[in-house]
């Protein structure tokens, strides 16, 4: 029992002279020193670049506010950044022409969370997207969300900032938006600083002075209607294979080249990446083009590459057996004006505008409803002098044509509902186009140089 304890107390003497102390260091550093150099390689990677970088954001389609999410579409943004050794950085934006033509300076910074992580830490252009307010974001998420973009962002690769090439990749810490950033060359700081980027933006937009609403390309030997949504930056294609109609639409930032698919558009051999060299012709209301190697110009055409014959019969029907109506915010689009006829200032006793209605064998006659839904307080109704037109004739070359039965009330003659009545019953019927699940364009098949856009409002 002696010899026992004695062995006991050996090894507890041992196992207290060979303790050792714990040491965190590795190569000689603490962790403090660890990341201190890991965050000065990092702000040394950014600042080194000698044309700065380009960062392309992509969302997710989910925007948070204090932990509660939305949904809606997604956006790419792109912009241009030099950083400073001084800790601020200038950029531009496409997100709007005076953003991508004048420079903004603010402050950023890395620090040690989980991650490193880059932060945009004054109000600058990348925060614009993300402001709570829709009115300076122009989101369409809602107050408090923004468009679901960061300006705050962990480093996502798996290498070290020493090992880090061209291209470095980023998660934002809100949102999950994913970014990257390439390093930039020369030519592309120089279409910042010179201008020419705004150029080419500024050519983009002149799109809308194209007044048919049909956008004709031709390249590579195919005919394209292409449709630019300047709002959700996105950029559809539509096209016929010779029997079926194939559409694609994909998101696009704005370069200072011209534009850049997020993802291509694939047409058989065909393989759309984006649009460069983008130059308006007033002269001719056309846009000359590069696509690839090739040269194309965009001009307006009076009827679609292939006409959707089905589209007027969906519309109507799909209205018809919910027992529901089509709603427009501002109904007719004429020669170039958004709200020609002004029904946006309609105000009257059944109280203020809040969209445009056509719902489908709305009488028991039978006879459908076309006129304005009305606020009062906080309920909706129809405004007192409302529009009844027949079920429209759809025809075999795919038109609907209305034509009026009756009506509610009496419609002040020249009014805004009077003129949109009247282009409603423009006697050459409306082409259909659907534009995604429950949205259509209807467009008038004279020139097509008017057209409403219907939206399913449940």
């Amino acid at each position: 029992m002696k010899k026992t304890l004695l062995y006991i107390l050996a090894a507890i003497t041992l196992g207290t002279g060979c303790r050792k102390t714990y040491n965190d260091t590795i190569g000689g550093q603490t962790p403090d020193e660890r990341i201190a150099a890991a965050l000065a390689a990092y702000n040394n990677k950014l600042t080194s670049s000698p044309y700065g970088w380009m960062l392309i954001e992509s969302t997710t389609g989910v925007a948070y506010n204090q932990g509660v999410s939305q949904t809606g579409p997604k956006i790419v943004l792109a912009y241009f950044m030099q950083f400073t050794a001084d800790n601020k950085v200038n950029m531009y934006s496409d997100f709007d022409t005076s953003m991508i033509g004048t420079p903004k300076s603010s402050g950023w910074r890395t620090k040690a969370l989980q991650r490193p992580v880059l932060i945009f830490d004054t109000y600058s252009y990348i925060h614009v997207p993300c402001d709570p307010d829709p009115n300076v974001s122009k989101s369409p998420y809602g107050t408090g969300y923004g468009w679901g973009t960061d300006f705050e962002y962990s480093f996502a690769d798996s290498v070290g900032a020493d090992k880090l090439g061209d291209t470095i990749r980023l998660t934002g810490n809100l949102n999950s938006a994913s970014a990257i950033l390439v390093k930039a060359t020369q030519a592309q700081r120089d279409a910042y600083t010179s201008g020419g980027a705004k150029s080419r933006m500024l050519s983009l937009n002149q799109t809308n002075n194209i007044l048919e609403y049909f956008k004709r390309l031709t390249i590579g030997g195919t005919t394209y209607d292409i449709r630019f949504d300047p709002v959700n930056r996105t950029i559809t294609f539509t096209w016929s294979d010779g029997t079926n109609v194939k559409t694609a639409t994909v998101n696009y930032y704005v370069t200072g080249t011209g534009i850049v698919f997020n993802t291509p558009i694939v047409n058989g051999s065909q393989k759309l990446t984006g649009i460069d060299n983008i130059v308006w012709d007033g002269g001719s209301s056309s846009l000359a083009v590069t696509i690839g190697s090739q040269q194309g110009t965009i001009v307006g055409a009076i009827a679609p590459v292939k006409v959707d014959l089905g589209a007027p019969a969906r519309w109507w029907n799909y209205s018809a057996s919910n027992d529901y109506l089509w709603a427009s915010w501002s109904a007719f689009h004429v020669n170039g004006v958004d709200d020609a006829y002004g029904v946006t200032q309609l105000s009257n006793a059944s109280g203020t505008f809040y969209f445009y209605a056509y719902w489908a064998n709305y009488f028991t006659n039978p006879a459908d409803l076309f006129g304005p839904v009305m606020l009062n307080g906080n309920s909706l109704a129809f405004n007192s002098y409302l529009s009844a037109p027949r079920k429209p004739t759809f025809t075999t070359d795919g038109r609907a044509v209305f034509t009026a039965l009756g009506g509610i009330g009496t419609t002040p003659a020249g009014g805004p509902v009077a003129k949109t009545n009247a282009q409603l019953y423009n006697a050459a019927g409306y082409y259909f186009v659907q534009t995604g699940d429950l949205t259509y364009d209807m467009v008038v098949a004279s020139d097509a140089r008017a057209w409403i856009s219907w939206f399913w409002p449940q």
